[in-house]
């Protein structure tokens, strides 16, 4: 009887299905509690991540940053590893102030990395973390690991090399502005003869029987008497804007020895004022501009007469003396290039070749030796001749100073006052077919020079940054 009833009381046990969803529940709970958890645990970590992520991009930049800044302050002449290491430095103190430790997570010093090649710096990071787990320990799992890398680079800047093509012949002698021209006219007593009204020019010949009139036998004066009343040429209005232009090189600088340049003042033959340097404030130097006259060095080569000077030993061609021989310059300043670079590195730099005249092209010549004359042809210059440069690669930046006609023309000199006259309003597109393309400018007076050379320089970077 006993028996029986045990086997009904476990028969009704079996068949009862009241609590079955209540057991079912209690088992899948602890799983579904410690997905949950895990999933928070996980969430965390990436949050993490992303200020760890965020430390290593700051790391990066301030690796090249500070590499950069070590490298235009030093005066080393390999300051490379310095920069390197300085790099490095910071880019280690600027991941541990980003990624503040505040217990959340555990980290490795991160690998900070710097390297240098030519003008470009690059800044890498890796970092490896850990995040401990709360409900993620239920399953046997403690912590989530935690990795991830930052990239960051910058050019600093190429090497470009810069020869000034300067025109030093008579025509750049006229003064610089209006009010210039009509105080010298009033006081130049040079060839009074064919020009009553005096003449504009500030004539720099020092052979006699040059100037008729002259109240020094013959000898020019309107050189000297620009000088003594502080009257600008135009020459040297070219020579002021050169110096400014120099010193904006200078405080734009990203790499020691990023600019060389060098000054070519031409007449027949381009000679050298200052070979190519990277010493810009000799290069400046050279220029000597005088703030309380307006004058330079480079005014004071305006055609003398001396058909045999040479600037330089070095100078293959004097200087020469009578005319404007485009035929010439460009070959002159072709032979001073060796090589046509990228600009990636202090030995491949790229050249850029800045011409600044009047433009009228003149194949007369004076010899000293017996004061002798080819005559007087003014003429177009031919742009093929441009090609010497242009072909290999040079940019070429041409800078018009336009050459006004004149005014009261006579028939001095084999009427060169008519022929320069017929030849001015061609003179303007007949440069810009010279120029490199968007490296044409014109400019009169001094403010403008010296802004269309700023903007010589300016374009002259922008090109280089975007060429290959």
């Amino acid at each position: 009887m006993a028996m029986s009833k045990l086997r009904k009381s476990c028969t009704r046990f079996s068949e009862n299905k009241k609590g079955a969803v209540a057991i079912i529940v209690a088992f899948s709970i602890i799983p579904i509690i410690l997905m949950s958890g895990m999933a928070a645990d996980y969430t965390r970590a990436l949050a993490v991540k992303a200020r760890l992520d965020s430390a290593s991009d700051a790391a990066a930049l301030a690796a090249i940053n500070s590499a950069q800044a070590s490298i235009i302050g030093s005066a080393l002449t390999n300051p490379n590893p310095t920069a390197i290491a300085a790099g490095i430095a910071q880019g280690q103190k600027a991941f541990g102030a980003q990624a503040s430790l505040d217990g959340q997570y555990t980290t490795a010093a991160p690998t900070v990395n710097v390297t240098i090649s030519g003008a470009t710096i690059t800044g890498t990071v890796n970092y490896t973390a850990s995040t401990a787990t709360y409900f993620g320990r239920l399953a046997s799992v403690t912590s989530f690991p935690i990795s991830g890398s930052s990239t960051a680079f910058l050019t600093m800047g190429k090497y470009l090399d810069f020869y000034l093509l300067l025109d030093v012949s008579g025509s750049m002698g006229l003064p610089s502005t209006n009010n210039g021209q009509t105080a010298l006219a009033a006081i130049n007593p040079d060839n009074k003869s064919s020009y009553p009204g005096g003449c504009v020019f500030a004539c720099h010949f020092s052979e006699t029987n040059m100037c008729p009139g002259s109240s020094a036998n013959g000898v020019c004066q309107g050189f000297n008497l620009a000088r003594t009343n502080s009257i600008q040429l135009r020459a040297d209005a070219v020579g002021s804007a050169v110096v400014a232009m120099i010193q904006s090189a200078q405080s734009t600088a990203t790499i020691p020895n990023q600019y060389r340049m060098g000054i070519y003042p031409f007449i027949d033959h381009a000679n050298t004022l200052t070979p190519l340097s990277s010493n810009l404030t000799t290069v400046s130097n050279a220029i000597g501009y005088n703030a309380a006259t307006n004058s330079t060095t480079l005014g004071n080569l305006l055609d003398t007469g001396n058909s045999t000077l040479k600037l330089t030993s070095s100078d293959t061609y004097p200087i020469g003396s009578g005319g404007t021989h485009f035929e010439n310059i460009f070959s002159d300043i072709s032979s001073l290039i060796p090589s046509v670079g990228t600009g990636g590195s202090s030995t491949n730099t790229q050249p850029f070749v800045f011409l600044v005249t009047d433009g009228a092209d003149n194949n007369q010549t004076y010899t000293t030796s017996n004061n002798s004359w080819t005559g007087s042809q003014p003429q177009l210059m031919n742009p093929t001749n441009c090609k010497t440069l242009t072909n290999r690669g040079i940019t070429l930046a041409v800078l018009y100073i336009p050459y006004a006609p004149i005014q009261n023309p006579t028939s001095f000199a084999g009427n060169e006052d008519y022929n320069v006259n017929a030849i001015v309003p061609s003179i303007p597109s007949t440069l810009q077919q010279c120029a490199s393309p968007g490296f044409f400018w014109t400019a009169n007076s001094p403010a403008d020079i010296t802004s269309a050379m700023q903007a010589m320089f300016a374009q002259s970077l922008q090109s280089a940054m975007i060429s290959k």
